[in-house]
């Protein structure tokens, strides 16, 4: 899926630790050439991938993909083979946490959106309803966007609605899967800080993630793997607050159209007021044909520390080939 992390900020004054001037320095020095590095890469790869197809176009359709949402290795290649096919497909990321080393069908757009209800405890309640694209830059890099299109709040302090955050990032998948080894890859995102900080809806200070992430067939069933370090933008001081945290996802096909998911997850402390936490998630994806997937889904709270309960419905649906569409003009 396109992943929004669930840590966050210092809430109010007084963060667990502080950051010195240096190390500030070199966080942002580092970060900044990361990005700049993997959009650099983005543009190179878009116009080799695309010298290269004009060379030598294909026109073979795309191989329909299995019940698992990431595509096996086996059907990796025949999507891969063009960025310009009149054939295309949805590669869903939804509704897991955990995101899978297959990156959006090269040129193809996708449209992703789901509604959500949290229930953090202590009678409060949160709606979300995210939403957002991914679009297929090369064979192995796609970009993402998601915001917060509506946010409403609901705790002690009464009830808040507004516009959530904005996150951008790029996936980009480094190793293919072998019979042996899982196909790796990496997730960067930052947090443009959109939402009112006045009515409790975000922190207003920049959030960055970068995740390694795993991916592998075995027999029937498939599984994703995320190691992701989050740097949440401290709300009352200088420097950033970090956490680590690890997601685990596997798949099951039920029947050709509706695949199971099972996938816990949690992060380590962030501050006094994110403490360590681990939940549960169990979720369904159905193909209603390649190009749309509806999902569906609940988490639990396994420890204090997480949401005690979660449930969401989502959908994804692949829009065009853009890359096509521009060669045809």
């Amino acid at each position: 899926m396109l992943m929004i992390p669930l840590g966050g900020g210092c809430s109010k004054s007084g963060c667990a630790f502080k950051e010195s001037g240096f190390m500030r320095f070199i966080f942002k020095y580092t970060s900044s050439r990361v990005l700049a590095f993997l959009f650099s890469c983005a543009c190179f790869a878009t116009c080799a991938t695309a010298q290269d197809t004009l060379r030598a176009p294909s026109t073979s359709a795309l191989t329909p993909f299995a019940a698992s949402t990431s595509t096996p290795a086996s059907t990796s290649s025949s999507y891969e083979s063009s960025c310009f096919s009149s054939s295309f497909a949805s590669v869903p990321s939804r509704p897991t946490v955990t995101s899978a080393t297959d990156t959006t069908q090269c040129g193809v757009v996708e449209l992703e959106y789901g509604l959500e209800r949290q229930w953090p405890g202590s009678g409060a309640n949160r709606d979300d309803l995210t939403g957002g694209l991914r679009f297929g830059l090369t064979p192995k890099l796609d970009f993402h966007w998601a915001s917060g299109d509506f946010v409403h709040l609901s705790n002690a302090d009464g009830d808040r609605t507004g516009y959530g955050d904005n996150w951008l990032g790029l996936r980009y998948r480094f190793l293919g899967q072998s019979t042996r080894r899982p196909s790796l890859g990496v997730f960067y995102e930052v947090k443009i800080p959109t939402a009112s900080v006045p009515l409790g809806l975000g922190s207003g200070k920049v959030d960055y993630t970068l995740s390694f992430l795993a991916s592998k067939d075995v027999r029937k069933l498939h599984f994703d793997f995320n190691a992701i370090e989050l740097w949440a933008g401290r709300e009352t001081a200088t420097g950033f607050d970090r956490d680590t945290g690890f997601a685990l996802a596997t798949w099951v096909p039920l029947t050709k159209r509706l695949s199971g998911v099972v996938e816990p997850y949690g992060y380590s402390f962030l501050n006094l007021f994110n403490p360590a936490f681990a939940s549960t998630m169990i979720g369904f994806n159905y193909k209603v044909q390649p190009r749309l997937y509806l999902d569906a889904g609940m988490d639990f709270g396994v420890t204090s520390g997480a949401p005690r309960k979660r449930i969401f419905i989502g959908v994804t649906y692949a829009v065009a080939n853009v890359y096509r569409s521009g060669v045809r003009r």
